[in-house]
């Protein structure tokens, strides 16, 4: 299954390939998932057409919230790089947990948002 960071379904509803083509084969062969981190900030920018469409799609998919097991993990990615050079933010650590605790592999633009050494991270390249 792929955990799409929020990029990777910003470029996929925008029709950036190759984002786009392995968005719909992922969800045609029902190996497509988001986080509602993910959700939360594609909508933040997200106009009607694309609310629309992303309401469709969570129709079809598996949707990840934030339960105590996720937040927990991310909690533990969050203190231990407050301790390192690399700054990870929140909301990537709770992407990044909700892969982990569901042995997902995520998918993103932006690999070094992740550096999480325990969790499968792909970058599609452009």
């Amino acid at each position: 299954m792929y955990l799409l960071d929020t990029n990777i379904l910003i470029y996929a509803f925008k029709g950036k390939e190759p984002f786009s083509s392995l968005f719909a084969k992922w969800a045609r062969k029902n190996e497509l998932c988001l986080s509602v981190i993910a959700v939360f900030e594609f909508l933040i920018g997200a106009e009607d057409l694309e609310i629309i469409k992303l309401e469709s799609l969570i129709e079809n998919i598996n949707l990840y919230d934030v339960n105590y097991e996720i937040a927990v993990q991310a909690t533990e990615y969050r203190k231990d790089f407050l301790l390192k050079q690399k700054k990870v933010f929140l909301l990537d650590c709770m992407i990044a947990a909700t892969a982990k605790v569901n042995n997902l592999t995520l998918v993103t633009v932006n690999k070094s948002d992740y550096p999480m050494k325990d969790i499968k991270v792909i970058s599609p390249k452009l």
